[in-house]
């Protein structure tokens, strides 16, 4: 780049013209525009406070000729020396405020070599993993990520901004506490009651949500080809935990369950402190015994922790339900979870078990079977007891679920299933509208009425 000019000059302006490469256009001081290719990044800020001060110092009476690389010229004149005057002050302060925050920037950036000495081994390598990242394209530094030493124990996904969490940011707004996974076929129910309970299992989950802080994740696709049914949410799972690593936990929810105790709140710091990756609704002896039950937990319901065991934990489980290992699957399924239907195909709830069975030190040491509240309360024990809840003679569960209702499956939903989930969720729903002083009219009721408490 060559730079020519009439009049006075400036050997500060000739300097920077001279280091400067990158192309940029920039408003001269009267308003018109000229390539004068001022660095990239953190030297803008300062060429425009030289920019600024130059002109009505009274730098105003040359003309500056800018050549770019393809040979053609651009040139332009500075403001008058009197419309200059008028803006000195204000230019100068633009100047040192610029300056000073790019010596600020520079001082910071020098200390970061520094930094290694005073902290743990494994900041040098955050530090260095996270300055990656402005040049690192968001999938690749998650397939990049350095998580820990699974073999050791797992660690969960260090929780550093990064290029990645902009996928929450993007999406959820801010960091939630978790999120909420739930989802169901991209088609309609067979019977219009099925859309009416799956419409208002949505509207539970956000309510719950909108008091506690969590975002909900509705899924209607398949996300990954040949894992359908129940498998869908495997590989659903891992993509959104590898597209947020700033939330530490994910919970899924089938659509068939609903939240019904609204003020508890799930303790998350408790599985953190005890080292605890998979929380699932279950029983020890049921599952760890030697005749395992494929009914001694419950898969429709479960918290994850997002880190790279949880991942691979993920990838495992979900191999039981892939296409090619279908066969092979049923199989080892029928020979160690004897108590499942011999006819049935792989199912996501035995092969949990077979896992947590045949891995039992490994397993025992990073997933907690959650029996001290109900995580996963089976609607014919708790429907018809709601009364007792509001009297405080028990304790209310926290989710109730109605699994093998199959409320969009079927024509004709049988009337204990449609009649207990009204009355689970307008027992939640009050709950929500005890703070407008509002209630429903009758827990059994299919009418949207509500009258004052």
């Amino acid at each position: 780049m060559r730079v020519s000019w009439n009049g006075r000059s400036s050997f500060l302006l000739f300097l920077w013209a001279e280091l400067v490469k990158a192309d940029r256009t920039i408003s001269s001081c009267d308003g018109s525009t000229t390539v004068f290719y001022p660095f990239q990044g953190l030297l803008d800020m300062t060429w425009l406070g030289i920019h600024f001060v130059a002109c009505p110092l009274g730098l105003n009476s040359y003309r500056v000729e800018a050549e770019d690389y393809n040979g053609n010229m651009e040139t332009f004149w500075p403001m008058s020396r009197t419309t200059a005057k008028m803006v000195t002050w204000v230019s100068v302060k633009s100047f040192v405020m610029g300056s000073l925050v790019t010596a600020i920037i520079f001082l910071s950036l020098g200390n970061l070599g520094n930094m290694e000495a005073n902290v743990d081994p494994n900041r040098g390598r955050l530090l260095n993993r996270f300055m990656q990242t402005a040049t690192t394209s968001p999938t690749e530094f998650v397939k990049n990520a350095d998580y820990g030493d699974v073999l050791n124990g797992p660690k969960a996904v260090t929780r550093v901004v990064n290029q990645v969490d902009q996928a929450t940011d993007k999406v959820f707004g801010s960091v939630p506490p978790f999120i909420l996974v739930t989802g169901e076929r991209s088609s309609p129910c067979i019977s219009p009651r099925g859309n009416n309970v799956m419409m208002k299992s949505y509207k539970n989950k956000v309510d719950y949500c909108n008091l506690h802080g969590c975002k909900v994740w509705y899924a209607l696709e398949v996300w990954q080809k040949g894992f359908v049914g129940t498998w869908v949410r495997y590989p659903l799972l891992i993509q959104l935990m590898k597209a947020n690593p700033s939330v530490t936990w994910f919970m899924w929810m089938d659509s068939d369950a609903v939240l019904t105790d609204f003020n508890f709140s799930i303790p998350f710091e408790t599985y953190n402190t005890w080292n605890k990756n998979l929380v699932v609704p279950g029983f020890w002896d049921k599952v760890y015994g030697e005749d395992p039950d494929w009914i001694g937990l419950n898969a429709g319901i479960f918290l994850i922790r997002n880190c790279e065991w949880s991942h691979k934990f993920l990838e495992k489980w979900m191999e039981f339900g892939a296409p090619e290992n279908l066969m092979a699957s049923k199989e080892a399924l029928n020979r160690v979870v004897k108590s499942r239907p011999k006819e049935w195909d792989p199912d996501d709830q035995s092969a949990l078990v077979y896992l947590l069975n045949q891995n039992k030190t490994k397993s025992e040491d990073n997933v907690f079977l959650e029996a001290s509240y109900v995580l996963h309360g089976y609607f014919e024990y708790i429907i018809d007891r709601f009364g007792d809840f509001l009297e405080g003679k028990e304790k209310q569960p926290f989710i109730t679920h109605f699994n093998g209702c199959n409320f969009c499956g079927k024509k004709n939903i049988t009337e204990r299933c449609s009649e207990g989930f009204e009355r689970a969720f307008n027992f939640a729903d009050n709950q929500l509208l005890s703070s407008v002083g509002r209630k429903h009219s009758s827990l059994s009721t299919l009418l949207e009425s509500i009258s004052p408490t």
